[in-house]
Protein backbone atom coordinates (compact mmCIF):
# COMPACT_ATOMS: atom_id res chain seq x y z
CA UNK A 1 0.00 0.00 0.00
CA UNK A 2 2.44 2.63 0.53
CA UNK A 3 4.57 1.70 -3.06
CA UNK A 4 1.00 2.88 -4.31
CA UNK A 5 0.47 6.07 -2.87
CA UNK A 6 4.11 6.98 -3.10
CA UNK A 7 3.86 6.08 -6.88
CA UNK A 8 0.25 7.85 -6.73
CA UNK A 9 1.89 10.73 -5.88
CA UNK A 10 4.82 10.73 -7.35
CA UNK A 11 2.58 10.70 -10.33
CA UNK A 12 1.10 13.52 -9.56
CA UNK A 13 3.92 16.16 -8.92
CA UNK A 14 5.50 15.32 -12.13
CA UNK A 15 2.10 16.03 -13.66
CA UNK A 16 2.06 19.20 -11.42
CA UNK A 17 5.96 19.46 -13.13
CA UNK A 18 5.25 18.46 -16.20
CA UNK A 19 2.50 21.70 -16.41
CA UNK A 20 4.47 23.91 -14.96
CA UNK A 21 7.58 23.80 -16.89
CA UNK A 22 4.90 23.98 -20.40
CA UNK A 23 3.50 27.50 -18.80
CA UNK A 24 7.16 28.92 -17.74
CA UNK A 25 8.83 27.72 -20.69
CA UNK A 26 6.12 28.61 -22.90
CA UNK A 27 6.42 32.62 -21.32
CA UNK A 28 9.86 32.35 -21.20
CA UNK A 29 10.43 31.84 -24.89
CA UNK A 30 7.19 34.19 -25.91
CA UNK A 31 9.13 37.34 -23.30
CA UNK A 32 12.40 36.50 -24.47
CA UNK A 33 11.24 36.61 -28.23
CA UNK A 34 9.37 39.47 -28.21
CA UNK A 35 11.47 41.61 -26.53
CA UNK A 36 14.91 40.86 -28.41
CA UNK A 37 13.41 40.40 -31.54
CA UNK A 38 15.69 42.76 -33.54
CA UNK A 39 18.76 41.20 -32.16
CA UNK A 40 18.05 38.21 -33.16
CA UNK A 41 16.87 38.51 -36.37
CA UNK A 42 20.47 40.28 -37.29
CA UNK A 43 22.44 37.47 -35.56
CA UNK A 44 20.03 34.96 -37.60
CA UNK A 45 21.31 37.06 -40.62
CA UNK A 46 24.57 36.68 -40.11
CA UNK A 47 24.71 33.43 -39.18
CA UNK A 48 23.00 32.07 -42.36
CA UNK A 49 26.04 34.23 -44.13
CA UNK A 50 28.85 32.87 -42.33
CA UNK A 51 27.96 29.35 -42.60
CA UNK A 52 28.47 29.59 -46.17
CA UNK A 53 32.48 29.07 -46.89
CA UNK A 54 32.73 31.22 -49.88
CA UNK A 55 31.13 33.92 -47.86
CA UNK A 56 33.01 36.94 -46.91
CA UNK A 57 31.80 40.27 -45.19
CA UNK A 58 31.98 42.86 -46.93
CA UNK A 59 33.48 46.08 -45.34
CA UNK A 60 29.92 47.67 -45.99
CA UNK A 61 28.19 45.26 -43.40
CA UNK A 62 30.76 45.11 -41.25
CA UNK A 63 30.47 49.02 -41.14
CA UNK A 64 26.51 48.48 -40.73
CA UNK A 65 27.13 45.72 -38.26
CA UNK A 66 29.59 48.07 -35.97
CA UNK A 67 26.92 50.54 -36.15
CA UNK A 68 23.91 48.79 -35.73
CA UNK A 69 24.95 46.51 -32.82
CA UNK A 70 25.50 49.39 -30.07
CA UNK A 71 22.36 51.05 -30.64
CA UNK A 72 20.29 47.06 -30.26
CA UNK A 73 22.35 46.70 -27.49
CA UNK A 74 21.15 50.21 -25.62
CA UNK A 75 17.92 48.73 -26.75
CA UNK A 76 18.34 45.06 -25.13
CA UNK A 77 19.87 47.20 -21.97
CA UNK A 78 16.15 49.09 -22.01
CA UNK A 79 14.65 45.84 -21.96
CA UNK A 80 16.35 44.21 -19.85
CA UNK A 81 15.99 46.87 -17.26
CA UNK A 82 12.22 46.82 -17.53
CA UNK A 83 12.23 43.12 -16.91
CA UNK A 84 14.39 43.34 -13.99
CA UNK A 85 11.68 45.62 -12.83
CA UNK A 86 9.14 42.92 -13.68
CA UNK A 87 11.09 40.47 -11.57
CA UNK A 88 11.46 42.67 -8.62
CA UNK A 89 7.66 43.65 -9.13
CA UNK A 90 6.53 39.95 -9.37
CA UNK A 91 9.04 38.63 -6.02
CA UNK A 92 7.29 41.80 -4.04
CA UNK A 93 3.98 40.86 -4.97
CA UNK A 94 4.96 36.89 -4.37
CA UNK A 95 6.24 37.91 -0.74
CA UNK A 96 3.13 39.86 -0.06
CA UNK A 97 0.58 37.55 -1.00
CA UNK A 98 2.58 35.00 0.87
CA UNK A 99 2.71 36.84 3.78
CA UNK A 100 -1.20 37.40 3.57
CA UNK A 101 -1.58 34.04 3.13
CA UNK A 102 0.57 32.53 5.91
CA UNK A 103 -1.10 35.04 8.44
CA UNK A 104 -4.56 33.57 7.88
CA UNK A 105 -3.77 29.91 7.85
CA UNK A 106 -3.94 28.20 10.97
CA UNK A 107 -2.52 25.16 12.79
CA UNK A 108 1.08 24.55 13.31
CA UNK A 109 4.28 27.16 11.81
CA UNK A 110 4.80 24.37 8.97
CA UNK A 111 1.02 23.88 8.46
CA UNK A 112 0.90 27.86 7.85
CA UNK A 113 4.51 27.72 5.13
CA UNK A 114 2.78 24.80 3.45
CA UNK A 115 -0.63 26.80 3.10
CA UNK A 116 0.98 29.75 1.97
CA UNK A 117 3.73 28.06 -0.12
CA UNK A 118 0.52 26.99 -1.94
CA UNK A 119 -1.55 30.06 -2.38
CA UNK A 120 1.60 31.89 -4.34
CA UNK A 121 2.17 28.97 -6.39
CA UNK A 122 0.91 31.00 -9.51
CA UNK A 123 3.33 34.18 -8.33
CA UNK A 124 5.98 31.72 -8.33
CA UNK A 125 5.88 30.73 -11.56
CA UNK A 126 5.58 34.55 -12.90
CA UNK A 127 8.64 35.39 -10.50
CA UNK A 128 10.75 32.16 -12.23
CA UNK A 129 9.92 33.52 -15.62
CA UNK A 130 10.64 36.64 -15.78
CA UNK A 131 14.15 35.95 -13.74
CA UNK A 132 15.09 33.49 -16.56
CA UNK A 133 13.68 36.10 -18.87
CA UNK A 134 16.42 38.66 -17.47
CA UNK A 135 18.71 35.59 -17.45
CA UNK A 136 18.52 34.94 -21.19
CA UNK A 137 17.85 38.80 -22.10
CA UNK A 138 21.37 39.16 -20.08
CA UNK A 139 23.01 36.51 -21.77
CA UNK A 140 21.98 37.63 -25.57
CA UNK A 141 23.25 41.08 -24.35
CA UNK A 142 26.82 39.61 -23.59
CA UNK A 143 26.51 37.66 -27.47
CA UNK A 144 25.68 40.96 -29.03
CA UNK A 145 28.64 42.68 -26.99
CA UNK A 146 30.75 39.94 -28.48
CA UNK A 147 29.75 39.91 -32.05
CA UNK A 148 30.51 43.49 -31.75
CA UNK A 149 33.62 43.04 -30.41
CA UNK A 150 34.57 40.66 -32.88
CA UNK A 151 33.78 42.81 -35.87
CA UNK A 152 35.89 45.89 -34.85
CA UNK A 153 38.71 43.43 -34.77
CA UNK A 154 37.78 42.19 -38.23
CA UNK A 155 37.33 45.81 -39.34
CA UNK A 156 40.66 46.88 -37.57
CA UNK A 157 42.56 44.24 -39.11
CA UNK A 158 41.01 44.91 -42.81
CA UNK A 159 42.39 48.96 -42.25
CA UNK A 160 45.47 47.77 -41.06
CA UNK A 161 46.34 45.91 -44.08
CA UNK A 162 44.92 48.25 -46.00
CA UNK A 163 47.66 51.05 -44.37
CA UNK A 164 50.39 47.82 -45.01
CA UNK A 165 49.69 48.21 -48.21
CA UNK A 166 49.45 51.62 -49.00
CA UNK A 167 52.84 51.48 -47.31
CA UNK A 168 54.74 48.97 -49.31
CA UNK A 169 57.20 50.25 -51.96
CA UNK A 170 55.52 48.52 -54.77
CA UNK A 171 52.39 50.24 -54.26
Amino acid sequence: MKDIINQSTLDECNDILSHAESIVGTNIINNVNELTKELDCLIDQMHKKVLREEYQISDKELEKLIIRLPILIYELNNVLMKAGIREDLSKIIKQTNYNQAFSIQEGTIADKKSGAELAVKEEQLLETTWKRSVKIISQKMDIANDLLSSCKKIFSKRIEEVNLIKRSPDY
